[in-house]
């Protein structure tokens, strides 16, 4: 069985969408092959990615079947979220569920493609380059935690920039796991901990972090570094 949801605004791709099952493999080209695999495409003059979810074991498939939304559904689901409360994300297009057997066996994500890029492109940059966008990314997910918005996978390869009239936009992809609900100061440093940035980088977007919560720096940096070491 198949299930296709596609945003109304795309139904002119539905032909398309619907048969990506049967020829994912063949599509477009490849951005990204480990588990999941990734593939960009244009099609009726929209550059659309598609992201097929690898590694769906016996009991994710029971639970994504009956007790939880699967990760493509929460993927396409979340970006809605995301981009009605003013934050950046590719727009979602679709996903498709197949199931097997009475249990959900493949996932599909389509989303439009950005331009933008990941943050990690900026490690190993000097401070003085980047400074006003390590401030950005402090200032986002300060926004984020406010509007009750938590990405588990907050990490420098899911948030991406563009710089536009010398000012950096972020967005954010990878948004099937997600929290919603009221963030506290502590559980908003933990948030940082997957940057994967220098030292000197994550304490000055923790300095402007605590700055917005009007916290004193020096708790917002020795929480950080608990939780790195904790997460190490």
């Amino acid at each position: 069985m198949k299930k296709v949801i596609v945003a109304p605004e795309y139904n002119f791709l539905r032909d398309y969408i619907e048969d990506i099952p049967g020829r994912f493999h063949t599509i477009g080209t490849v951005l990204h092959a480990k588990r999941n695999i990734i593939r960009e495409d244009c099609v009726k003059g929209t550059r659309l990615v598609i992201k097929s979810f690898g590694g769906i074991y016996l009991p994710n498939r029971i639970r994504y079947t009956y007790f939880y939304p699967s990760k493509a559904q929460r993927a396409f689901e979340n970006a809605k979220i995301l981009l009605q409360k003013g934050f950046n994300t590719p727009r979602p297009i679709a996903y498709i569920e197949i199931t097997w057997n009475g249990l959900i066996d493949q996932m599909y994500f389509i989303c439009e493609f950005t331009d933008f890029q990941p943050l990690n492109v900026i490690i190993g940059t000097s401070t003085e380059k980047i400074l006003p966008l390590l401030l950005e990314i402090a200032h986002h997910t300060f926004r984020l935690h406010q509007n009750n918005i938590y990405h588990i996978d907050y990490s420098s390869g899911n948030i991406l920039f563009r710089k536009n009239n010398n000012k950096y936009e972020l967005a954010l992809i990878d948004n099937n796991r997600m929290k919603f609900g009221s963030i506290t100061f502590e559980k908003g440093i933990r948030n940082f901990v997957r940057l994967e940035l220098s030292d000197e980088h994550m304490t000055l977007i923790v300095k402007e972090y605590s700055r917005l919560w009007s916290v004193d720096e020096m708790i917002g940096i020795r929480h950080l570094f608990r939780y790195k070491r904790i997460h190490v």
